[in-house]
């Protein structure tokens, strides 16, 4: 398939950018646990810790609109897609990116407040190995959007339900 098929496919799917984390959950929340074990929450499992999890995704997908974290709206295609071998399925399917880029933040790039949903053209192409911060440079509407997406991530980073869930993790 071409990545013009794959683009249209996605533009005709009016879930295309939330089917993967609302009808396929498990999925992304077995991609979470290796970054918060990572992070040193060593004690978080999938069976013990589901609904945590699930809220963890939700709430960071909802600061992100309900679209990949660098999704710009007003286009004929998306420019979020992805990877060449799901190029066959008509929705994005969720990885997670680091908003400090992990080769240069080691200490912090696992921590639960610096991961985000990303298509994987948008982790691969568009961050690439940088901090969000530094694709600011680029301006207008790629600007706009990381403002967006990182103002609503500190009213929920700073919420009660947020700071609950990361008591919740520290203790396992």
């Amino acid at each position: 398939m071409k990545l013009i098929d794959h683009r249209m496919n996605l533009a005709k799917n009016g879930d295309a950018f939330t089917y993967d984390i609302f009808r396929t959950p498990e999925r992304t929340i077995k991609t979470l646990i290796p970054h918060l074990k990572a992070a040193g929450h060593v004690n978080i499992t999938f069976t013990k810790h589901y609904d945590l999890l699930k809220e963890i995704i939700l709430l960071l997908f909802e600061a992100q609109d309900y679209t990949p974290f660098f999704h710009i709206e007003g286009t004929e295609l998306p420019l979020c897609w992805n990877r060449p071998s799901d190029w066959d399925i008509n929705y994005v399917k969720y990885e997670w990116g680091h908003i400090h880029s992990i080769n240069r933040n080691k200490e912090i790039a696992f921590s639960i407040k610096n991961l985000g949903l990303y298509s994987a053209r948008c982790n691969q192409h568009i961050q690439s190995s940088m901090d969000v911060q530094e694709l600011m440079v680029y301006g207008g509407v790629l600007a706009n959007r990381i403002t967006t997406v990182l103002t609503k991530r500190r009213f929920l980073f700073n919420s009660e339900k947020w700071i609950t869930i990361e008591k919740v993790l520290k203790t396992g």
